[in-house]
């Protein structure tokens, strides 16, 4: 376990400091000046998985946040995880030797879909607090399985995605919770993307578990869950178009290769929450690559247009009666790619004994929401959620930016 020191200055006030500003340096003049450190105890991490979105992962964990350690990664690709190793400057680990590690506490899972259920499960059963990227597996029984074993095991076990915690989700959560469009009534959720050409680079998307409302929609709905809480019933349809494919990308192996779409890939859904809010929800993967997101809250007092919630800086649009939107200002920090976000509000919440944010009972809830689409499209039945959670404690006002004057914004997470 590794330390990182901040200083404080504890002045007593029976006596006369004075701060002086020279060629912008702080000079601390006084008598008998009492300094005392604040350590603050790192979490040792490893990072399984050195794909493309492992890049924004090791920045933020390395440079955005003091609280983590990162100290090895691994991957099945030899090559690339000693090329993420060297870059990074982090041990290149098998993954029997991370979980034989006694000094790595967390292990944040970047792999795909399909592998989740086997890397979750051995790291719980190892001892690892775990954070994950989405899905936490495939099948819901899986889901499950993880959930009841990291419970019984007392570790935590945290799912992205944490966009939910930057700036434009938590500005959309602020003036909700501030009744700023009085009571919350019905939402409208859009989502297009091209398939056609995601998943002929990354062909999980195609697969069971790997479909537009799994990849992409849960940053939809666990911004919603979020901010709503709960849902407690679904009823969608679906379709499958062109379900055959044939790989079409040169570069890739699988040029040529004939292929089978695992799921419905156009998915429409109406849904109602446990407050009451009413909301649809529109879904299609085989549209063209200029996306069109649309995340509206319509209240009994004004509407709140939210914008991508792939993304941690997105703006909030809010109307009033008779009035012109208004761009809503920044209520959070953390409006950079901050991806990782999660695993250090994680990490401060072991610290501090205290439930982390993006937790294992709301992705579970998101998770199961979508198994419940699928359901619904395929029985044509009302498909009535099991689980729950308790909405997350929103993150603190004003912890804007890594200012010179003020606190940085890892401090909303440490407070």
């Amino acid at each position: 376990m590794g330390y990182f020191y901040l200083n404080y200055p504890l002045f007593n006030l029976e006596k006369v400091v004075i701060i002086l500003i020279v060629t912008g340096y702080i000079m601390m003049i006084g008598i008998n000046e009492r300094w005392d450190q604040m350590a603050i105890a790192q979490i040792n991490v490893a990072v399984v998985g050195c794909g493309v979105i492992s890049d924004i992962y090791l920045q933020s964990l390395q440079d955005k946040f003091t609280i983590t350690h990162v100290v090895a990664c691994n991957d099945r690709n030899p090559e690339k995880m000693r090329a993420k190793a060297a870059k990074y400057h982090i041990k290149a680990m098998s993954y029997d030797a991370i979980l034989a590690d006694p000094d790595i506490q967390l292990i944040v899972n970047l792999t795909t879909p399909k592998a989740h259920y086997s890397i979750i499960k051995q790291a719980l059963m190892h001892g690892k607090h775990v954070f994950s990227e989405k899905m936490m597996a495939v099948e819901l029984a899986e889901g499950q399985e993880l959930c009841a074993l990291a419970k019984a095991k007392n570790l935590r076990l945290g799912v992205a995605p944490d966009t939910f915690l930057g700036g434009g989700i938590q500005t959309a959560r602020y003036i909700v919770d501030h009744a700023l469009i009085g009571d919350p009534l019905s939402v409208v959720v859009s989502l297009n993307r091209n398939f056609r050409v995601y998943a002929d680079i990354f062909p999980h998307m195609n697969q069971r578990g790997g479909t537009l409302p799994f990849d992409t929609g849960c940053y939809y709905l666990t911004a919603l869950a979020s901010i709503l809480g709960p849902a407690k019933q679904v009823s969608a349809f679906g379709r499958r178009y062109q379900p055959e494919r044939v790989g079409q990308r040169t570069d890739k192996p699988w040029f040529g290769e004939k292929s089978t779409v695992a799921d419905d890939n156009i998915l429409t859904a109406t849904m109602a929450y446990q407050n009451g809010v009413l909301a649809t929800v529109h879904f299609n993967s085989e549209n063209i690559l200029n996306e069109d997101p649309q995340m509206t809250l319509f209240g009994s007092a004004g509407i709140l247009k939210m914008g991508d919630p792939n993304n941690f800086d997105s703006p909030n649009y809010l109307t009033k009666q008779l009035n012109d939107p208004v761009k809503f200002p920044f209520t959070h920090g953390f409006l950079e790619n901050s991806r990782g976000l999660g695993v250090a509000d994680m990490a401060w919440a072991i610290q501090q004994q205290r439930p982390h944010r993006a937790s294992m009972e709301m992705a579970y809830h998101v998770f199961e929401l979508i198994h419940g689409m699928y359901q619904s499209a395929e029985t044509g039945s009302i498909y009535q959620l099991q689980s729950t959670f308790d909405r997350p404690t929103p993150l603190p006002t004003g912890y804007l930016d890594n200012g010179f004057w003020g606190p940085t914004e890892e401090s909303a997470l440490a407070f």
